[in-house]
């Protein structure tokens, strides 16, 4: 624990030194870590489906598979790759990420931000997520689907320092704004900002309408039925709400997958569990 009472996470030789996810906050009067639904060493590209935004900039981005590691370079566009498996059920992902700022060819790259999907689904049509003419890397054409998203804000001084959770979908099936949680109170705080260079641990968890955001051992953001969270309405103002079901009703199953934009990321260890409802 460091001196703020928070569970510290300490990277051996890049390693994790937690094999299996943490069980903080609201987790530890909700469930316990079960069995180990999935592992990859990046080695297979046909798990995956990598969005990529089209733009006029000339295609300079790199997406590399193997040696234990995704690596994803995109310095002018969005993107977001999917793990092309379904995951049903009370579930914790967990992986690590690192954010070099380097210049390659001249080109100067920021860590902007880690962002994160997980329990989407195309509403109705859950595998439709992988519609490359609806979904297409750019960041507002996921905001029709369902499911959670957060992010941690970059820590370069051009970089991205919002930190964030949200559920979706943002807009409905004709482009009109929906109500939806929208959680920034972690906006521009140093305190849960990337470290550029530095391999980060990120755990994401659904449990029965519980959700959690933890990096390096801190809960960023959770939210369980009963809270009061921010919801931003359809004209963008911010108003408190109760987190009920019969109004945003539990996502039980879906996909996850990494989002990043105009940056570069290498992810590894990732590691997906389930979890056992108290």
């Amino acid at each position: 624990m460091n001196k703020f009472g928070m569970a510290v996470c300490v990277l051996v030789g890049g390693v994790s030194c937690h094999a299996a996810p943490l069980v903080l906050g609201y987790g530890t009067d909700a469930f316990a870590v079960g069995e180990k639904l999935y592992e990859t060493d990046f080695g297979d590209s046909a798990e995956w489906v990598v969005q990529v935004e089209k733009k006029g900039e000339p295609n300079a981005e790199r997406i590399a598979f193997g040696a234990g590691m995704l690596d994803l370079y995109m310095p002018a566009r969005g993107c977001t790759a999917w793990l092309k498996k379904k995951f049903s059920g009370p579930i914790a992902i967990v992986y690590q990420v690192q954010c070099p700022l380097e210049t390659i060819d001249g080109d100067a790259i920021q860590a902007r931000d880690i962002n994160n999907f997980w329990h989407c689904a195309h509403p109705g049509d859950a595998e439709k997520l992988f519609d490359g003419e609806l979904y297409h890397g750019g960041f507002g054409s996921y905001s029709k689907m369902q499911g959670y998203y957060a992010s941690t804000g970059g820590g370069g001084h051009e970089g991205n320092h919002t930190t964030r959770f949200r559920r979706y979908p943002r807009e409905l099936e004709n482009g009109d704004r929906y109500p939806h949680i929208a959680l920034n109170s972690r906006d521009e705080d140093p305190n849960y900002l990337i470290t550029p260079g530095a391999w980060h641990t990120v755990q994401l968890v659904a449990c029965n309408g519980l959700a959690q955001y933890i990096v390096d051992g801190k809960v960023v953001y959770q939210i369980k039925e009963g809270d009061m969270v921010e919801v931003e309405m359809p004209d963008k103002s911010r108003v408190e709400k109760n987190y009920a079901f019969d109004e945003f009703p539990a996502y039980t199953e879906g996909y996850f997958g990494f989002r990043l934009v105009r940056t570069h990321h290498r992810y590894k260890n990732l590691k997906v569990y389930r979890l056992e409802p108290k």
